[in-house]
């Protein structure tokens, strides 16, 4: 049986480190028999979008995208547009 995984993020203050944690775990997956979509994977990134926030050396803030989204969705009027809105807040 196959097993794909998504969203593993992995955080290092060097490149140096970066290089042997992710040594780490891959090492790890292969011990339990999982596996990665390459095409889905991406290494040694200084920022990355994730779940609507920013992740980079300084922090994690809110992507400012999201948050213009949200503060000029106009106000629901329906259950479906409550929804859509609350869709898009999470």
């Amino acid at each position: 049986m196959l097993v794909f995984l998504d969203d593993i993020l992995i955080y290092s203050p060097s490149l140096e480190s970066h290089l042997h944690h992710l040594q780490q775990v891959l090492q790890k997956l292969q011990d339990n028999q999982l596996y990665l979509k390459a095409r889905k994977c991406s290494f040694a990134h200084a920022k990355l979008e994730y779940l609507g926030h920013i992740i980079c050396a300084d922090g994690v803030s809110t992507d400012l995208a999201k948050t213009t989204a949200m503060v000029n969705w106009h106000v629901p009027t329906t259950v479906t547009e409550l929804r859509a809105f609350l869709g898009l807040t999470r």
